[in-house]
């Protein structure tokens, strides 16, 4: 068992090094920790999951009622959801950016036509290197092969 104090040292626990420790605690609770959730005070205490908990009061011999399995199983599926949702968010975000890179930068000199604009005639067309005279794709600095 790793020596030290804090949740560092909890975490490093095995349940089998953890039960003497819950046994004690279990036999001092008084139900004012946390409203008298004990399964709160045991994960805060112990620094585990919400199941683990479950499961480890169970194994120490705590009776749970459904209700309060199924709250925790809830509270568990919802933060899996909300994890899911943020990183649904964060591919967003990525793609939109990816995007935006790949959308065409054209300068005032430019359009999809013209690689140059070296100006307009009296009507208004343009005039100037073509991107083909180039031999480039419009918006990009790649020279088509």
């Amino acid at each position: 068992m790793k020596k030290g104090k804090g949740k560092a040292a909890k975490k490093a626990m095995k349940f089998a090094d953890r039960k003497a420790k819950a046994d004690k605690w279990m036999a001092e609770y008084d139900g004012t920790a946390y409203g008298g959730d004990i399964i709160k005070a045991y994960r805060k205490k112990f620094a585990v999951d919400r199941m683990k908990a479950v499961a480890e009061l169970q194994m120490l011999g705590i009776s749970l009622t459904k209700e309060q399995i199924e709250r925790e199983q809830a509270a568990v599926r919802a933060y899996q959801d909300i994890q899911r949702a943020k990183k649904a968010k964060r591919k967003r975000i990525r793609e939109q950016k990816r995007m935006q890179k790949d959308i065409p930068i054209f300068h005032e000199d430019q359009d999809n036509t013209f690689y140059y604009i070296a100006g307009y005639t009296s009507d208004g067309a343009p005039y100037g290197v073509t991107w083909k005279e180039m031999g480039m794709l419009p918006g990009t600095e790649e020279f088509d092969d």
